[in-house]
């Protein structure tokens, strides 16, 4: 193993597992063993999320080992065992991690294998990419994955791409780059956004950090951000527009068992256990459920409306507060409704639009699609109206409710 000076750049792996104890000592384990370091640990792993020098990290710990005697040689101690244990290396890891899913998060090969087989998803972002992009540009790719939007950008002409990632993905994105012929005009960043800088101003702004339900991997906020310190002052934004939509439902009893204790749980865990769980059953009874199922499920379900309007946000703009909204839904056939389902469509490009409704969905869509179990059943005929409330809390955090007497 080679030996360490300040100035040998080192690569942390892309994941391990962290255990602190109430002394602040740490414990890592890692590939079956169990590492016991030092304080310092935790900080020097954090640093090293993005490639650094030895004398950069302890530079930047610094402030945290004033006043402690030895502390600038236990850090570098530390540094050094984590080099010899194969946490921080010398070579980035460039292959998918070797944990599965969900453990292996966005490294983990299942992720990018069920976006790249959807067959809508990222060709929908690819043609968005190719009407936005013009000669010249600099595009800002957040979440690049597996560098497919970046890569695009600098086929469709772009000078200059920035593709921002977190994860160690980055460093594969970078040689399917090299493998395209396109990795001299893409720039791979490791990090999350609100921490970068930029050395100009970029012309468009691309990402697909958009979730289940559309605002929960925080696009708005992450966008806004980019928007303000990033960008020029006239940004092209792929996507530029997210429209929800909801629809009443009717949740079939099987699926709804999954997600709320109903009476029949308490009768079938009293008779196994003995043991009246009922105040599990009274602690949601008042609470719609949101949870999230495979739009070839939900396409199965009875839909009693038309899809209506939940809200509509255009990512060029700022956030102002708490998203709030009221929409009404109207029943189009009579039935019991029990749930709503959501789905969105993105404004992509100037001829570009990607929906996710559920009924347009098949075994390789890689989006979910959001539902909420409403809090009892209402029995509707045509042309009834029902009254919700939706609030985008900020963070990803959302609440769907009937408005109180509905």
């Amino acid at each position: 193993m080679p030996k360490l000076s300040p100035d040998t750049v080192l690569h942390r792996v892309p994941s391990f597992i962290a255990e602190v104890d109430t002394s602040n000592e740490v414990k890592i384990h890692f590939e079956s063993r169990i590492l016991k370091l030092g304080h310092d640990a935790l900080g020097l792993l954090d640093l090293f999320h993005q490639p650094r020098t030895v004398g950069e990290a302890l530079t930047l710990l610094g402030p945290r080992l004033k006043g402690r005697p030895r502390a600038a040689q236990d850090a570098l101690a530390t540094v050094v065992s984590l080099h010899q244990a194969g946490l921080l290396r010398t070579e980035p890891v460039e292959s998918f991690s070797d944990q599965p899913f969900p453990k292996g998060g966005y490294d983990a090969a299942f992720v990018h294998i069920a976006m790249l087989e959807d067959p809508v998803r990222k060709a929908s972002f690819q043609q968005a990419v190719r009407d936005t992009v013009r000669d010249g540009d600099v595009v800002l790719d957040l979440g690049t994955g597996s560098g497919i939007l970046a890569i695009t950008a600098a086929q469709a002409g772009a000078r200059k791409v920035y593709a921002v990632e977190p994860a160690g993905m980055v460093h594969l994105a970078r040689r399917i780059a090299e493998r395209n012929g396109v990795a001299d005009r893409i720039e791979f960043i490791r990090g999350w956004s609100p921490q970068l800088e930029l050395p100009e101003p970029a012309d468009v702004l691309l990402t697909d950090i958009v979730g289940n339900e559309a605002l929960d991997m925080r696009i708005w906020e992450t966008v806004q951000d980019a928007r303000r310190r990033l960008m020029t002052d006239s940004p092209r934004l792929v996507p530029g527009r997210l429209t929800s939509y909801a629809t009443l439902a009717r949740i079939p009893d099987e699926v709804l068992d999954k997600h709320r204790v109903t009476q029949g749980h308490l009768a079938r865990w009293k008779e196994m256990f003995g043991i009246d769980f009922g105040p599990m059953a009274e602690s949601e009874a008042r609470r719609s459920i949101g949870f999230y199922e495979r739009p070839e499920t939900v396409q199965t379900w009875d839909f009693l409306s038309k899809p209506a309007e939940l809200y509509q946000v255009d990512l060029h703009q700022d956030m102002a507060g708490p998203l709030e909204t009221r929409p009404t839904l109207t029943a189009d056939r009579a039935g019991e409704v029990n749930g709503v389902v959501v789905h969105f469509e993105a404004r992509l490009g100037p001829d570009t639009t990607l929906s996710t409704a559920p009924w347009l969905g098949c075994a390789r869509s890689h989006w979910y699609t959001a539902v909420w179990a409403l809090t009892e059943p209402v029995t509707v005929e045509p042309g009834q109206d029902l009254s919700y409330v939706y609030r985008y809390l900020g963070d990803g955090t959302s609440h769907f409710e009937p408005v109180s007497g509905r």
